[in-house]
């Protein structure tokens, strides 16, 4: 086969090429406009055209072969019942006295209906008896046989018998036989052309005028896929096709629509850039009024004789944790709140504690840590609508740890509403607990009431009110949370240090344990120890 037999074969002699590898075929409406210049039904009939030979010439031909094999057999048969004939005729006529007693046996031959003609001859060859006419014509139109008469009493026959038979009868039957095969091979070809020009019409042409139509929308930007279920399936190799051609459908409508969405994405991106930009802005005033309404660097407890360090991180921008440091009428007061949330919500409860602080601690001149726990309170409760029967009222509120220290007599008293007092001494950690509920929130009647503990100073204690976020530190090898006995191991281990080299050594701890996981609340702490001396 040269390199061109099969492209010509396969009816692709009259397809142009291009020098770009088939660029231009490509080009949008060529390959539906290559397949409207050529007409599909004529598929069908290419396809009759040169099936239908084949189909033809391997009919007849098998047909042809098992009539031949008939008509031989009957030859045969015919053969075989002739010589029959003839021996019983010869056996008949075996006896003395033959050649001039032979009329009824010949005459019995002569009954059957195929017989034409009989002859017989003595020993020396002439003809004693004819029975019928001779024949004339083409040999395969008879059957000619002959038997050798032999009475048994000399050593050699006495005569021979010839019969012939016709066979004019075979050859019409076979002749007929032919013509029935060639109507039937006819028959079988017009079957064949129907169910071929069904079959490709059911499942070739009709999913490719499908396949063209959609085609012709594609090219207008009309997403269209061709559906390949249906009675009318296509065969697998358009099949394949019409699923590429989805896929191909699919790629382009997803570009499209990927453009689309780039340019909506970059308009939505400078939207969400200005309104970012917004509100950063305004988070970072935020973050400033939060820090203003916190203790400032100034707030220390030094005329009152301790060395504090604090930590405050919020979350975000802003946080819902909440500190005060303070020294009133010779008494250190330290507080630390944590609100409900975080983020801009937990801010706004910090600025509400902050008011009701400074007005319980310098308007009502309250001292008592579980006083002002029960005063704080009230003014949230009043302030979040929890009081009262209005179905607008949140369920927020936050956890508070109060610690009010009297150097002059060597105590502090502590009250807690879901914050713990961690005391450090003598490299052992104590946990002094409050009351387990927290301030503010919905009313649930089981609330425990709010009291005082009284701890003695003693050298060489230090003190540390903290918020949750501080031990609710997610990681290390087993992602567990490190938790309040965790965050007191490593205030241990960093005893010795100052305050403030403790706080940095904790937060240091808390980034290494949670190594690549994130922070998931604010972090507060106040550290507070007596000064020696």
């Amino acid at each position: 086969m040269r390199r061109g037999d099969a492209p010509a074969d396969l009816g692709f002699t009259g397809v142009p090429t291009t020098q770009d590898g088939g660029a231009d075929t490509m080009r949008p409406g060529a390959l539906r406009g290559a397949a409207r210049g050529r007409n599909l039904d004529g598929l069908a009939h290419t396809l009759f055209l040169r099936l239908s030979p084949v189909i033809a010439a391997v009919v007849l031909t098998t047909q042809v072969v098992i009539a031949w094999v008939n008509y031989g057999d009957q030859i045969r048969l015919s053969g075989e019942r002739a010589q029959l004939m003839a021996d019983m005729t010869a056996r008949a006529l075996a006896h003395p006295g033959w050649t001039t007693d032979y009329a009824r046996p010949l005459q019995a031959v002569g009954l059957d209906p195929a017989f034409r003609y009989a002859v017989l001859r003595d020993a020396s060859g002439n003809v004693v008896a004819r029975l019928g006419e001779e024949p004339r014509g083409r040999n395969f139109e008879r059957i000619q046989v002959s038997a050798e008469i032999d009475p048994g009493t000399a050593a050699q026959p006495a005569g021979s018998l010839t019969l012939v038979l016709s066979a004019e009868d075979l050859r019409a039957n076979a002749e007929k036989q032919f013509v029935m095969v060639l109507g039937a091979s006819l028959v079988l070809m017009l079957a064949f052309a129907l169910a071929l020009r069904l079959a490709v019409g059911r499942h070739v042409l009709v999913p490719l005028r499908r396949l063209l139509s959609a085609m012709g929308q594609v090219e207008h930007k009309e997403w269209v896929t061709v559906d390949l279920a249906g009675r009318r399936r296509p065969s697998r190799e358009i099949a394949d096709i019409s699923a590429a051609f989805n896929r191909m459908v699919e790629g382009l409508r997803s570009g499209d629509e990927a453009r689309n969405l780039l340019a909506e994405l970059e308009r939505t991106h400078a939207r969400l850039a200005e309104a970012n930009g917004l509100v950063m802005e305004s988070l970072g005033y935020a973050r400033r009024i939060q820090q203003a309404v916190l203790p400032g660097p100034d707030a220390t407890l030094g005329e009152a004789g301790f060395e504090v360090a604090v930590l405050w991180e919020p979350l975000h921008v802003v946080g819902g944790d909440y500190y005060w440091i303070e020294e009133i009428d010779g008494l250190a007061i330290v507080v630390v709140a944590d609100c409900t949330g975080h983020g801009v919500p937990g801010a706004f409860l910090t600025l509400i504690v902050a008011t009701a602080l400074d007005r319980i601690l310098h308007d009502r001149g309250l001292r008592r840590p579980d006083e002002i726990l029960a005063v704080l309170d009230g003014v949230v409760r009043t302030r979040l609508r929890q009081d009262g029967t209005a179905s607008d009222g949140s369920d927020d509120g936050l956890d508070c740890g109060i610690c009010v220290v009297d150097r002059a007599n060597d105590t502090l008293d502590f009250a807690g509403a879901g914050l713990a007092l961690t005391v450090l001494a003598e490299g052992e950690t104590t946990r002094v607990k409050g009351r387990r509920h927290g301030l503010g929130y919905r009313r649930t009647g089981r609330e425990e009431p709010f009291a005082a503990i009284r701890l003695p100073l003693r050298d060489g204690q230090t003190f540390f009110l903290m918020t949750d976020g501080v031990s609710d530190q997610m990681g290390g090898p087993s992602r567990r949370l490190l938790g309040h006995r965790g965050v007191a191991e490593i205030l241990r281990r960093h005893r010795r240090l100052s305050l403030a080299e403790q706080v940095s050594a904790l937060e240091a701890a808390l980034a290494a344990h949670r190594g690549p996981e994130p922070r998931r609340d604010d972090m507060a702490l106040v550290a507070f120890r007596p000064r020696s001396g």
